[in-house]
């Protein structure tokens, strides 16, 4: 896909010359995303391959247009479905905000409008989803979570050449699985609910976007997915009184089985923790050591710090010796040598 076949399918949407078109930097994703201006209006131009994936992001965003939520709507789609065009949320996206200023009373505003934004999400997509029409996973269950788990395995342990014991190590793999995948209460987990994939509006207004690799899971993912991202590298002060909000919008909602939930979300907290740093380290090993994006290269040695305080913190990790172990020689000079001469070479 050129820029000029996309700025073509922009322009015949509008009617008019575009006055302005040019493509943003990619990331993680293979998608390519335009900005059009038109008659001082912008939009994203967003072209992908796979359809699979487009489908799922147009049955998520017909689903939350319909909720009135804070996502993007869909304008235009191609014939072939593989090109569409989508609102213009925003200049910046949180992200670099939280770069720009830490927890300044703006940042703590918007960290604020998302877990609220995100709580009304869950709340009024209950029960009307249909998760055959996800993208990967239907479901946050055996399948996922062991992929997660030997995402962490094959692209820091095994890259690294860390030695631990295989089938120690599986059958735990296994114990937390099966423990993860009885979670609750779940619904609608977007999965890569990042700062960077929330965008701010001139009126400080945030959007959400990049679900399309969204399934049924626990609710506390995302939350955790938010606030204990590397790159933000919140304080755990700050955290625990975002936290402490979240937990506040369901406190709200008086009933013995709103009351339930919330003690099943705050029961659920630690092991979605632990899943989600291995996750997002394997992610930083894959991105980052393996095709050297830089972006993902210096969140690594952040990633192994949550990685250690969380397990240093955690009792429960006592029932996980070998991936324990295995967190230890993650965190000496050794592997920091490794990863420096691979970054490096």
């Amino acid at each position: 896909m050129t820029t000029e076949n996309a700025r073509h399918f922009f322009e015949k949407y509008t009617g008019v010359e575009s006055s302005e078109f040019f493509i943003l930097p990619q990331s993680g994703s293979s998608r390519k995303n335009f900005v059009g201006e038109a008659s001082g209006q912008k939009f994203i131009i967003t072209f992908n391959e796979n359809l699979a994936e487009n489908e799922s992001f147009y049955y998520f965003s017909e689903i939350f247009s319909e909720l009135e939520l804070n996502t993007p709507r869909i304008l235009k789609i191609s014939p072939d479905r593989k090109l569409y065009i989508q609102e213009f949320l925003g200049e910046k996206t949180l992200s670099e905000i939280i770069a720009e200023e830490g927890t300044s009373e703006r940042t703590k505003f918007l960290v604020e409008q998302v877990l609220k934004k995100l709580f009304e999400l869950q709340r009024r997509s209950e029960n009307i989803i249909d998760w055959k029409k996800t993208f990967e996973y239907e479901n946050y269950d055996e399948f996922p979570i062991t992929n997660d788990l030997f995402y962490f395995k094959s692209f820091i342990a095994d890259v690294l050449e860390i030695p631990y014991h295989k089938g120690n190590l599986l059958k735990e793999f296994k114990k937390l699985t099966e423990e993860i995948s009885l979670l609750e209460p779940k619904g609608m987990m977007i999965r890569d609910f990042q700062a960077r994939n929330i965008m701010v509006n001139s009126k400080d207004e945030v959007f959400f976007i990049d679900y399309q690799s969204a399934m049924k899971g626990p609710l506390i993912y995302d939350v955790v997915s938010f606030l204990f991202q590397a790159k933000a590298n919140f304080s755990p002060n700050f955290r625990s009184e975002m936290l402490e909000y979240y937990f506040s919008l369901w406190k709200k909602e008086i009933g013995t089985e709103q009351s339930e939930k919330l003690t099943q979300l705050k029961n659920s907290l630690k092991p979605i923790q632990l899943i989600r740093f291995l996750q997002v380290l394997g992610a930083y090993g894959f991105r980052g050591l393996i095709q050297r994006k830089e972006h993902f290269i210096s969140s690594i040695e952040k990633g192994i710090e949550n990685l250690r305080h969380f397990s240093e913190n955690w009792q429960e990790m006592n029932d996980f010796p070998e991936l324990r172990k295995l967190i230890i020689e993650l965190n000496t000079d050794e592997t920091y040598k490794k990863i420096n001469h691979m970054i490096s070479g």
